[in-house]
């Protein structure tokens, strides 16, 4: 009894400061994600579940429509993570850019052509519009690949709108005959081309992170990607939870085809399959190039071989 007074009353003489000093210290991090899309569920769910703090960071995410402007972003310093365009961040490490990506969210091209309901075949896109967020985004590449699958190369007009929400106003507004995006941008829009369905790996989504972060922080990434992949396992064992995640980032209360497609595409372990790698390559004319420039699965790697991707899946699906 007389020890835990003491201890008490020294407890009550050490400053404030003191007393903070013993809390662990999150690392700071700034992520940015490249659309309002469900392929960013696992990402949005670990930040509203508070798995970043749980794995000793602290997140903030931030939403910058286009995955070549993130990637510029990152390399001016402005941000630790990006989670965007495999197509823009394989394009600026070919030019020279010292980045690394360390995780994909999904390796295929998890993405649907959709059309103004009158639109009933590919033929009838001749000489209309396609919008795209920007140049050199998934949604610009993605489209360039299905216009060369369906006959259409150089037969139909690309409008960059600059991001998912400007895409669907134009959609609806008729602006534009059709896009390239994860979800309807209308009620009645037609989904013309699944481009899963045309065979087309892609790295939808790298984890890309500059060198000095990679080379100097390997425990803050495998964190991170504790984060992400555990909040894949939610969207998968805890549907009612994750659609109110969905229902907040996307602003929408029908989420059930986005829950849907997240259960479709997203990579349970976040691994980067370096097929996905390399037909970004092949489109750019550099398959002689070795994937392991562009990726370094080592740290998923660990986490598989470890269990904790299986640990989070016991009595889930």
């Amino acid at each position: 009894m007389k020890t835990i007074v003491v201890l008490f009353i020294i407890s009550c003489w050490l400053p404030v400061p003191a007393l903070l000093e013993a809390a662990p210290q999150l690392r700071n991090m700034k992520l940015a994600y490249s659309s309002i899309s469900p392929i960013f569920a696992g990402l949005w769910i670990a930040k509203e579940k508070n798995l970043f703090p749980k794995y000793g960071i602290n997140a903030d995410l931030l939403y910058i429509g286009s995955g070549s402007v993130a990637v510029q972003a990152m390399l001016g310093g402005e941000l630790d993570v990006v989670v965007g365009a495999g197509n823009a961040v394989v394009s600026a490490i070919l030019r020279g850019a010292p980045l690394m990506s360390v995780g994909c969210v999904a390796n295929v091209a998890a993405m649907v052509l959709w059309v103004q309901p009158e639109i009933v075949k590919p033929e009838q896109l001749e000489g209309e519009i396609l919008g795209i967020s920007r140049h050199g985004s998934t949604t610009h590449y993605l489209t360039l690949v299905a216009l060369e699958k369906l006959g259409l190369k150089d037969k139909v007009r690309l409008q960059p709108l600059g991001g998912a929400p400007e895409t669907d106003a134009s959609f609806r507004a008729g602006m534009i005959a059709g896009a390239i995006r994860s979800v309807k941008p209308a009620p009645k829009a037609r989904g013309l081309a699944d481009l899963a369905d045309l065979k087309i790996p892609f790295p939808m989504d790298l984890f890309a992170v500059h060198r000095d972060l990679y080379q100097s922080s390997p425990q803050t990434l495998e964190n991170m990607l504790k984060a992400y992949i555990e909040g894949v396992s939610l969207l998968r064992t805890g549907k009612r939870e994750s659609a109110d995640v969905l229902r907040k980032y996307l602003r929408r209360d029908d989420v059930e085809e986005a829950y849907n497609y997240g259960l479709k595409y997203l990579e349970r372990t976040a691994r980067v399959d370096p097929a996905a790698v390399q037909s970004v390559l092949a489109w750019e004319g550099k398959s002689d190039i070795p994937g392991n420039r562009f990726f370094d699965n080592a740290f998923v790697d660990k986490l598989i071989k470890a269990g904790f991707v299986d640990s989070l899946y016991k009595g889930g699906r």
